[in-house]
């Protein structure tokens, strides 16, 4: 293309264009016997990724109505497993109405790989000569991608080598991999890119010399993740089809641009949660200047849907409201049946039943017409339409899909449940437990991170001997995604590492994270009655039998007792680093486990130190919600999910604030404040909240200024007793 062609057809107004990966390359084996794979094929009722339910809607439906909802006009769906399903889903969704802004094209492909997609891209001469968007079905966000396209306009009127740009946002938890980027400048023009497995521990990034060359400004950031979208110059697609060694965006593209002399081209990073600085803008022909896209996208979010990991943080992030304005009672893909929103972010569907006894707590959706029996209790879970819950079961960090059934006395933690599937009386299912579409796990079973299919699968299927279907399934296990890793590996002079495996799963945390086989907690599992399986899965993250992981840049602790001061002021050190360094809230909890253990201190010591500490970030009662939503996680892993360490939790704040908070005034701001976000953020439970209030030393603590505290808490405890009357008549 001619300079002055190129020229004109930015002065041009093109409909913002996007090309919608349908296939996820290689995550669908993560999610087998729920999604078709190549060993589960069609005709076993399973459906293809691309439409596998988050909230009860399609991965696909979310995405399309984000880039709507961001100005995106013209939207290519490239699909090569189930074609057919994806065509009918859209026939029948409102995005191919006439009133949709939407103009979509379904275009049937036999890539296989993200870069065969845009070498069919060039070949198809489909696009607007303009920057457009690659993005990966499964995307969630509300960053504005419009604006980031116009920004990234103006980027290249700076560099006219500019050919990319990577939205990026800083990493929720640590998952099985890292990368590495090396930025430069306002722009965040990538100089390196390196990604590495996250075990074993890598202790150096290799950045050629050569790419640091005349940079005057160089950050080199290890927070940072792909959340599925790419905003593309039209040059794009001929580079792939001019290299055929590119078949993915990283590494493979990235990289190839950013170590060849000859090309010349650059790539920059879009930083979603960073304040992007002012850019000059020209002005038009007129003489008049052009209003510029905004230059900030700190209060954005953006996520994509890859492995059970991420499907559950976005999940956990949409009821949370990060994605706002598309939230569970606003606004839903597909004109979707909104959910009624209660306090504690509980969203309830219509024509439910639930018995009085029974408890819906702490970030969870129920779909219409579900059912949940005496004594059983749902948190931070998604109960599909149609579902069943029997009688004194707990239901925790688990999706369980339409019209599945949990019979009495089950423990379903950190699993997915298929639709039409059936788990049997006194079940127990942990740790990333994946159950097919109308599989029957019999009664007993025990379950800690297999798969189960209603098929048998053709080739040996390697299991825990501790695991079992229960009595009267009609089920089979399925190979696990470390079986299958490993074969794949066995060549590989990388080893293979099932913890990389481990972290890519639901309910994975660096904290807990068990460097044994899973045998060893199957075996207790097993061995124990559901109620002993209830009590323990309550101390959610608190003690472990099993050593912590080894932390690297912790300095050598002792391993016998040390006095109390030492230990307050190794925790101090552990947590200026963490806020100096902005480490995910994870890592910090890591340090902190691995302290308190070499220390021999109870948990309760380590919550009198971190407590006042993170609260002292907030002097002003306006800067406590973000930074409850930022490190309000570190608090919540010292309580362990019991209601006495969040009485005690409330306690400290109390003391904290009567002590160290301003006036009364604000004191009594400040400390209402706190108390709202800690409820909001899932930290305390409003039953925590009432034992608090009702302990005869909240009255006393911190003096004179913390019983004006206790008092001024009074409307916040009202409204709350009220909110739970209201429930138990709606109920």
């Amino acid at each position: 293309m001619s300079k002055a062609l190129a020229k004109e057809d930015t002065k041009q107004e093109h409909p913002l264009q996007a090309v919608v990966l349908c296939d996820p390359y290689g995550e669908e084996d993560r999610w087998a016997p729920l999604v078709r794979t190549d060993e589960y094929e069609a005709g076993q009722e399973t459906r293809p990724w691309c439409l596998l339910p988050l909230l009860n809607s399609p991965l696909l439906a979310w995405t399309l109505e984000c880039l709507a909802a961001d100005g995106v006009e013209e939207i290519f769906i490239f699909v090569r497993e189930g074609v057919t399903e994806v065509r009918d889903w859209l026939d029948a969704s409102t995005y191919r109405s006439a009133s949709s802004p939407l103009s979509i094209v379904l275009r049937p492909t036999t890539a296989l790989t993200p870069g065969d997609v845009l070498r069919e891209v060039d070949s198809l001469q489909i696009l607007a000569p303009a920057d457009f968007l690659v993005v990966q079905a499964g995307y969630v966000g509300n960053v504005g991608l419009g604006n980031l396209v116009r920004d990234f306009g103006l980027r290249r009127a700076r560099d006219p080598d500019l050919v990319m740009s990577c939205v990026v946002a800083q990493t929720a938890t640590p998952g099985a991999k890292y990368a590495v980027h090396v930025v430069e400048g306002e722009d965040d023009r990538l100089l390196h890119y390196e990604e590495s497995k996250r075990f074993p521990r890598s202790r150096q990034a290799t950045i050629p010399r050569d790419a640091l060359e005349g940079c005057k400004e160089v950050r080199t950031r290890v927070d940072l993740e792909a959340v599925g979208v790419a905003i593309c110059s039209v040059e794009v697609p001929p580079l792939f089809t001019e290299n055929f060694d590119y078949q993915f965006v990283y590494p493979d593209f990235v990289n190839g641009i950013l170590t060849s002399d000859l090309l010349g081209k650059t790539i920059c990073c879009t930083v979603i949660g960073s304040p992007r600085p002012a850019v000059p803008v020209e002005p038009s022909e007129s003489g008049a200047s052009q209003p510029p896209p905004p230059t900030s996208v700190s209060s954005a979010w953006a996520g994509v849907v890859g492995n059970t990991r991420s499907y559950d943080l976005v999940s956990k992030a949409i009821l949370s409201r990060r994605a706002h304005p598309i939230a569970p009672d606003e606004n839903l893909p597909d004109d979707a049946e909104r959910y009624e929103q209660r306090r504690g972010r509980v969203y309830l569907g219509k024509d439910l039943a639930f018995h009085r006894s029974s408890s819906i707590t702490s970030t969870s959706l129920v779909g219409a017409r579900a059912a949940v029996g005496a004594g059983s209790t749902v948190q931070r879970s998604v109960l599909a339409p149609d579902v069943v819950v029997g009688n004194e079961c707990r239901i925790e960090g688990s999706y369980i899909f339409d019209g599945a059934v949990i019979e009495d006395d089950c423990v379903i933690s950190d699993s997915i449940i298929g639709e039409g599937a059936v788990v049997g009386r006194g079940s127990v299912l942990t740790a990333g437990t994946l159950v097919g579409r109308n599989v029957k796990v019999g009664s007993g079973a025990r379950l800690g991170g297999q798969r189960v299919a209603s098929i048998e699968c053709e080739e040996d299927v390697e299991t825990d001997p501790e695991a079992h279907l229960g009595e009267g399934h009609q089920a089979f296990f399925w190979p696990s995604d470390e079986q299958a890793t490993d074969e794949d590996d066995e060549d590989d002079e990388n080893p293979f590492d099932e913890r990389n495996s481990g972290m890519s799963k639901l309910g994975a945390h660096l904290a807990t994270l068990q460097t044994s086989s899973s045998s060893s907690s199957l075996s207790s599992l097993s061995r124990a009655s559901s109620t002993t399986s209830l009590s323990t899965l309550a101390s959610h993250g608190g003690d472990r039998a099993s050593d912590p992981p080894t932390v690297h840049g912790l300095s050598s602790l002792s391993t016998g007792g040390t006095s109390k001061a030492d230990f307050e002021s190794e925790c101090l050190q552990s947590l200026e680093r963490s806020f100096a360094e902005s480490h995910t809230v994870d890592n910090a909890a890591i340090e902190l486990k691995t302290l308190r253990m070499a220390s021999n201190v109870p948990l309760a010591q380590v919550r009198d130190v971190v407590v006042p500490f993170v609260l002292a970030r907030a002097a002003d009662p306006a800067a406590v919600p973000a930074l409850v939503i930022r490190w309000g996680g570190l608090i919540e892993s010292l309580t362990g999910g019991q209601e006495d360490a969040m009485r005690d939790t409330l306690l400290a704040a109390q003391e904290f604030a009567a002590a160290r908070v301003g006036d009364d005034s604000q004191r009594l701001r400040w400390f209402q404040r706190v108390l709202k976000a800690f409820y909001e953020e899932d930290i305390v439970t409003d039953d925590a909240v009432f034992a608090w209030y009702k302990m005869p030393k909240a009255r006393t603590a911190g003096g004179e200024a913390g019983k004006k505290l206790w008092d001024g808490a009074k409307p916040f405890i009202e409204a709350l007793a009220e909110d739970s009357d209201d429930e138990d008549e709606s109920d």
